[in-house]
């Protein structure tokens, strides 16, 4: 198994019954912070202090927000090169028609002429800073992953937090200077590097070291136990339905998602269904449905020998176990949005053994 690094939360180990596997769940990261949706358009916009505050309720232990340098360079939250896509006039709240480049504007000119987009008024707010960020983390007791080349922001993250930050980069150089102010845990995504490369790189770079990749293609089981035998942290990034759910089959230590979610401990479901013994011929389906608050978040646990097809709130997951014993579980955020879950045999003799939905309250925490 990987190490943990004492400031991480750690992955939760899920006891079941000696007939079935033992799985180690991922830590979940929100990526670009706990965004959410509201009809098509932000509530919570991407990389800002709000962003800090609703993963803090949904119970997510760290997020990953991205750096930039302005003209003038102060250091900004912002994932794309451009503003347009999070942000608005703030004269009138009108989209910017002309690319605004974060590196060719100065920070007063971001700081005064735009603001995030968000159906509410009240959080249409400028484009925060690194510091702004890092201060929010420290008050919601958020690990921030930066997402950053930009040496300086590891200097000022070891200011506010100690080691109690994350540095994660394509770029060895970049991510190695992170040594320079701290024992952080350093994250490098190693591009296409085999298994026995990667482990090279994360040894040059030295103690609390882990890889993480978005080519879910790539990182498969052998892959994965291979950089964890070695003591390193495995990353699955942003990978799509349904390559997360497979991912932390397969045993990353850390998942990074835009919808993710197993922060049980210590919350009590307000619903739960369960089904136990199910035979189902080819065709037939077990299905669930049940009402949410606001902020919400569901999680399911199947145990099953056969083919199935698994739509959870509308993501598709198609699943084949030769028997019974090895305990899939799944788990989304929700806002605004109602658990639905479907099972469905797609091949001759399924038997569920069991399953278990659960629905949890994110109002506060």
């Amino acid at each position: 198994m990987a190490k943990r690094i004492a400031f991480l939360v750690l992955s939760v180990v899920l006891a079941v019954s000696c007939a079935q596997e033992v799985i180690d769940l991922p830590m979940a990261v929100a990526h670009r912070g706990c965004w959410l949706k509201d009809g098509g358009e932000f509530y919570i916009n991407e990389n800002c202090p709000a962003g800090v505050m609703m993963a803090a309720r949904y119970g997510y232990p760290a997020i990953e927000c991205d750096v930039r340098y302005t003209l003038d360079s102060v250091m900004v939250i912002m994932h794309d090169g451009t503003i347009n896509r999070t942000m608005r006039n703030a004269s009138d709240y009108s989209e910017i028609l002309e690319p605004v480049r974060v590196s060719e504007r100065t920070f007063e000119d971001l700081r005064t002429n735009y603001v995030l987009a968000s159906t509410d008024p009240s959080l249409r707010t400028p484009i925060p800073t690194l510091e702004e960020e890092l201060l929010a983390c420290k008050e919601y007791g958020v690990i921030p992953m930066l997402h950053s080349a930009v040496v300086e922001s590891y200097k000022l993250a070891h200011e506010i937090l100690g080691d109690g930050f994350i540095a994660f980069d394509a770029s060895q150089a970049a991510v190695s200077r992170a040594r320079d102010y701290s024992s952080c845990l350093i994250l490098l995504d190693p591009g296409s590097d085999e298994a026995s490369r990667t482990i090279e790189r994360l040894r040059e770079i030295g103690g609390e070291c882990g890889m993480s990749t978005m080519r879910h293609g790539m990182l498969d089981a052998g892959y994965i136990k291979e950089v964890k035998d070695a003591g390193f942290e495995v990353q699955a990034s942003i990978f799509p339905s349904p390559h997360e759910q497979r991912a932390a089959s397969d045993g990353v230590t850390i998942q990074l998602s835009d919808f993710w979610w197993r922060q049980t401990d210590g919350r009590k479901p307000i619903e739960t269904f369960k089904k136990k013994s199910l035979a189902l011929e080819e065709g037939q389906s077990v299905s669930w449905n049940a009402e949410a608050p606001e902020y919400a978040a569901v999680t399911v646990d199947l145990d099953f020998a056969g083919s199935v097809e698994v739509t959870l709130c509308g993501k598709t997951y198609s699943l084949t176990h030769p028997q019974a014993g090895k305990v899939e579980r799944f788990g989304l955020r929700l806002f605004k949005d109602a658990p639905a879950l479907e099972i469905k045999a797609v091949g001759p003799g399924t038997e569920i053994k069991s399953v278990t939905a659960k629905v949890y309250d994110c109002s506060a925490r």
